[in-house]
């Protein structure tokens, strides 16, 4: 079966379930079986369908010190690329898949987690796709249709080409080895079993293994495929990142509102006034007692001794006729007259309230005769 024929058949398989209204990668079981069969047994169709297959798969294995998660991010990034081109094919009206936001979710954490940006830049400039800025990439010529599945298809026998080569590695026992031996070892075999007789013959001579360059994060995986949203680190996890619209709200985090009991940890309790003032008198609670070593009440101020009672002082007070008010004003008491002590206008200021309380202790107290 030629690449024409395989073409004509995985556009088939695409239409076919448009119709049943998935516009997604392709997911025939009988498609994929004989590619699969092919696969296996020609190496070399992955450059008969896509011309840049080889370095796209040594870019994404390279480095990799355990193949075999590296294999299902690759596949991941790959199946990515694959819907890209399919929803360019399907549905070229939809103007939310002529951009890429080179920041989403799925470019940062799928393709960037496995390919290089110079592959990626080149696989995206096949469907259409041209950097608009540093943040994303758009349609500017639309590619033709038969591209557009000849890309989709390339994509879907990489995808596949992952899964035989892990396949491979579920049966050699380890995944620990260079990715170019596994590379080499698909290249030279005809099939699963004599691939890993070859690697098996590889792995038994003693080799000093080359030191591994640095690489990015691994893909995420079990994540939704998606590359038009963007990507906020604070509100979009990797399983919700997106490729068509902006995240979708995320609720605001509020932080726990204090107790009653930790809102003044730092601190120290004081007992309420009114805990204080049954406390001191023995209301409602245990009587209060003054600790052994603290000073008497009152000790702490010193009240000035009052001079002894003299009537002759008093009378010399008395007798000042500045605060002796006679009988006459005092006309009423206070409760019965309002403004009995309101003097009337352009009279004397007088202190009654003062000499009247003198006057009832002179008439209560015995005259002290000279």
């Amino acid at each position: 079966m030629g690449s024409t024929t395989l073409s004509e058949d995985y556009r088939l398989c695409l239409e076919r379930e448009l119709r049943r209204g998935r516009a997604g990668v392709c997911g025939d079981p009988s498609l994929r079986a004989v590619l699969w069969q092919i696969l296996v047994e020609d190496f070399d169709l992955h450059g008969a369908l896509q011309d840049d297959a080889l370095a796209l798969l040594t870019d994404g294995l390279w480095g990799r010190a355990d193949l075999a998660p590296a294999l299902r991010g690759l596949a991941r990034a790959f199946e990515l690329l694959e819907l890209a081109a399919v929803h360019l094919y399907l549905l070229p009206w939809r103007k939310e898949f002529t951009t890429i936001k080179t920041f989403s979710g799925g470019y940062v954490h799928v393709l960037k987690g496995a390919l290089s940006e110079d592959l990626l830049t080149r696989s995206f400039q096949k469907m259409g796709y041209a950097r608009k800025d540093n943040h994303s990439l758009t349609v500017t010529a639309p590619a033709p249709a038969r591209q557009l599945v000849q890309v989709a298809l390339g994509c879907f026998a990489l995808r596949l080409e992952c899964e035989i080569m892990d396949e491979v590695l579920a049966r050699l026992g380890t995944s620990l080895l260079p990715a170019e031996a596994l590379l080499e070892a698909r290249r030279a075999s005809g099939d699963v079993a004599s691939c890993v007789a070859w690697l098996q013959q590889r792995l038994a001579r003693p080799e000093e293994p080359p030191p591994l360059p640095p690489r990015s994060s691994l893909a995420a995986f079990g994540c939704p495929l998606d590359l038009y949203r963007d990507l906020a680190e604070d509100e979009i996890s990797e399983e919700e990142s997106s490729l068509y619209c902006q995240a979708p709200p995320q609720p605001m985090k509020s932080s726990p509102l204090p107790s009653a009991t930790s809102a003044h940890e730092e601190q120290a309790y004081e007992t309420p006034l009114w805990e204080q003032s049954a406390q001191v008198w023995g209301i409602g609670g245990p009587a209060w007692e003054a600790s052994a070593d603290s000073p008497p009440y009152g000790a702490l101020e010193e009240q000035p001794e009052p001079p002894p009672f003299s009537f002759l002082t008093l009378r010399q007070e008395l007798g000042r006729p500045a605060d002796f008010a006679s009988p006459e004003d005092f006309a009423g008491h206070s409760c019965l007259r309002s403004g009995v002590l309101q003097p009337s206008l352009g009279e004397p200021l007088r202190r009654p309230w003062l000499s009247r309380s003198r006057t009832d202790t002179l008439d209560g107290a015995p005259w002290a005769r000279p």
